[in-house]
């Protein structure tokens, strides 16, 4: 499972146009729409992801909590957190 956020999450530190939380949310986001992640795949806990990623947890936080937002993730208490079933 450690591993799985380098298989969709695509950073470039460089571009300050864009915030990382954002770059993070985006390719999390194009990840579910083009079916790399299907309904139901649990992502990595926050702590773990921004430890592979080499961000604040905050940074992936806020990514989660606006993918929450739209209806892309879904939380289950105890369980983690997941692609949403239904979208």
């Amino acid at each position: 499972m450690e591993r799985l956020a380098e298989h969709f999450i695509f950073l470039d530190k460089r571009d300050t146009s864009s915030p990382v939380y954002r770059q993070i949310y985006s390719s999390i986001r194009d990840s579910i729409l083009t079916g790399r992640l299907s309904p139901g795949t649990r992502l990595p806990a926050s702590r773990r992801m921004a430890e592979s990623l080499g961000v604040s947890r905050m940074t992936v936080v806020n990514a989660y909590d606006q993918l929450f937002a739209e209806g892309y993730l879904e939380g289950r208490q105890g369980s983690g957190t997941f692609v949403a079933s239904e979208l």
